[in-house]
């Protein structure tokens, strides 16, 4: 009697499982809160921080405080970034901010994450936009693992054709396109 080979990936099926459940358990909310405004004068030029590991799209520091002060990926809403990255050392700005960070801007250490700016009574991002756009910034991380965890389980319970991956990863990649070109759908 001779034993027959499983079709099962199983190292497919346990990442596919792994992110699945990291991507549908991690659902975090935020709450908008009363936000504390300091006014303050920027040390340096804004710095706009390259690469993908990072969580943080703005970085700079402030003549007031030591603390690096962060605007997080996807919270700017689209025709702001360039506003933003022109602020210049030596501009007086307003930031809004967290009680709780409001408390960290004693302790030089903490990073501190920046959820409205305005510059001479104009607002270059609001709450409401920071909140609307890290939500949807979430979603759509959230909808990149689930498909990639669908694709793993997929790939580790059949055996599916090289051809029929690159098409349906080239669908999905297409319909990202479309709605980021259209501004439709997650964006």
């Amino acid at each position: 009697m001779t034993k027959q080979k499983s079709n099962l990936n199983w190292y497919f099926l346990v990442v596919g499982i792994f992110i699945l459940y990291i991507s549908l358990t991690n659902n975090q909310t935020n709450r908008e809160t009363e936000l504390k405004k300091i006014t303050v004068e920027l040390y340096k030029d804004i710095t706009l921080v390259k690469g993908r590991k990072s969580s943080v799209e703005y970085k700079f520091w402030t003549k007031e405080y030591n603390n690096q002060f962060n605007i997080l990926n996807g919270s700017i809403s689209k025709g702001k970034h360039e506003a933003i990255s022109n602020l210049k050392g030596g501009q007086l700005v307003d930031l809004y901010i967290s009680p709780s960070e409001f408390e960290n801007l004693s302790h030089e250490t903490e990073n501190i994450t920046v959820e409205g700016i305005s510059l001479n009574g104009i607002f270059l991002m609001t709450q409401a936009e920071f909140y609307r756009n890290r939500e949807l910034y979430k979603f759509r991380l959230e909808i990149f693992s689930v498909f990639t965890a669908l694709m793993l389980l997929l790939n580790g319970l059949i055996k599916i054709p090289k051809k029929i991956n690159y098409i349906i990863i080239g669908v999905f990649i297409g319909s990202i396109i479309i709605m980021r070109i259209f501004e439709i759908g997650i964006y």
